[in-house]
């Protein structure tokens, strides 16, 4: 043997160790410091100090989701991340952001099934208003209601709606998938988004009845993260919302685990291209146990074009043009997905046969991944790019506040970053392994098409 082809070799090893090498310490010695107390009222209040720049960032967490929203009013939460943006009595109708923008910050909402969240960003001058901002519509925002400011935003949201689900390509899928997988009664089996009978059928003493059922101290968190004198915070804090009235708790039933009975099949047309084939299981909830394998599962099957999925369909049978896997996490249960964008075929009999033998072939892979697990290389590659963006998010003031609530959301303690990343530490590919039997049975499963709609002729 050639001294290159020694030397070829031993590089090749030693990339490969490189490659393989798991991050096991780097979790352990990171960690987000922080301050917590609760006010009288109930408020959770999380302070991080981080003085590497003059900035600061308020998130207020509510916990109320899509799945909060009782029968006939679905799309409620996600209504109020807009009418929360509509003014008060202190804050004229549309001037909310105007007074953001116009002193320098900027601010924006989400809505999940499990919560919805406010924030805000800027100078840190502009703490004292990003709090008085937050406390006063806490507060005022259900007694400055109107039909008029009601009309204004479920037309917003109704066309939100219409944007990105119904003439979205692939956006009906969306809509379809929480009916097909949860039973009706679940609080998962409507899209955040809601419905427009629901929408349009709201009235101002429902959303009043909504407010004031979820938006108040006990059932929110607030996280500070950026450069801010701890007891100046403290001061403000109590000062805007210290006197909301104390409400307690709410308590919630949790709902029994959903299942699906055989397999679920349903076939859409839409305005798009290419065919697509949609595989959705149930699977663990956020941060429970198997949560994390089922990540580093989704990584191996189509995390880049080096993985498997990718490999077998795009490459080397040439049936796809991309393929994604994801585990959907949600507090209640989760949703493990894979999507295959086929090629396009002549006629909707080839699309469909092409999907077919996708099908088949996602089978396979899944199938073998069940009998051998995860690869030690494959568990290096997924826990080595999930923490570099995990750190890199962090490198945010926005993103510290985040992880703060949410961390405190789901374990209770918002410094969680050790037992998070912790979990993948403690991945095998014995355990993934046992997690793909346990979560991705052939025989126990949604499986969705979207076929492009026929043209004049029978031809797309």
């Amino acid at each position: 043997m050639s001294e290159q082809s020694k030397t070829s070799i031993r590089a090749g090893a030693v990339l490969a160790a490189l490659i393989v090498a798991l991050p096991g310490s780097f979790a352990a010695a990171q960690e987000i410091a922080f301050e917590r107390y609760t006010l009288d009222n109930g408020l959770t209040v999380i302070l991080h100090e981080d003085h590497r720049l003059p900035r600061v960032a308020v998130n207020l967490w509510y916990y109320v989701g899509s799945k909060d929203e009782p029968k006939g009013r679905s799309g409620f939460a996600h209504l109020f991340e807009h009418l929360m943006f509509m003014g008060t009595k202190n804050v004229p109708i549309g001037q909310f952001d105007n007074i953001m923008e116009g002193a320098g910050g900027s601010n924006n909402a989400t809505t999940s099934s499990d919560r919805t969240n406010y924030f805000e960003s800027g100078p840190r001058e502009l703490l004292e208003l990003f709090l008085f901002l937050e406390a006063d519509r806490m507060t005022g925002l259900s007694r400055a209601m109107t039909l008029e400011k009601l009309n204004t935003q479920r037309g917003v949201v109704r066309n939100e709606r219409r944007q990105s689900y119904e003439n979205r390509p692939y956006g009906q899928l969306w809509l379809e998938v929480p009916a097909l997988i949860y039973p009706a009664g679940h609080p998962y089996h409507h899209p955040v988004i809601g419905s427009h009978t629901d929408l349009e059928n709201a009235a101002v003493s429902d959303v009043i009845d909504f407010f004031d059922g979820f938006y108040f101290p006990a059932n929110a968190s607030l996280a500070i993260a950026g450069d801010f004198d701890p007891g100046e915070a403290r001061a403000l804090v109590e000062k805007y919302f210290g006197s909301i009235p104390r409400r307690e708790k709410i308590t919630r039933e949790k709902p029994a685990p959903p299942t699906i009975e055989g397999v679920l099949r349903k076939t859409l047309t839409d305005a798009v291209e290419l065919p697509l084939a949609c595989f959705v299981w149930h699977s663990p909830p956020f941060y429970s146990e198997g949560d994390a394998d089922m990540d580093i599962i989704a990584n191996a099957l189509a995390g880049g074009k080096s993985s498997r999925l990718y490999r077998r369909l795009v490459y080397d049978k040439k049936l796809a043009q991309d393929v994604s896997a994801y585990q959907s996490s949600s507090l209640l249960g989760s949703k493990f997905i894979i999507r295959v964008f086929a090629l396009p075929g002549a006629d909707t009999k080839e699309n469909l046969e092409r999907l077919g033998t996708i099908e088949k072939e996602v089978d396979a892979v899944v199938a073998e991944l069940q009998g051998t697990g995860v690869t030690g290389r494959e568990i290096g590659r997924a826990r080595n790019s999930m923490e570099f963006a995990f750190w890199s998010d962090l490198e945010s003031l926005e993103e510290k506040a985040d992880l703060l609530n949410r961390y405190l959301f789901h374990f209770g303690n918002p410094g969680a970053v050790e037992r998070d990343l912790g979990r993948y530490s403690k991945i095998t590919a014995e355990s993934t392994s046992s997690w793909a039997k346990k979560i991705l049975k052939p025989n126990e499963r949604l499986i969705l098409h979207v076929l492009p709609e026929e043209k004049k002729g029978g031809k797309q």
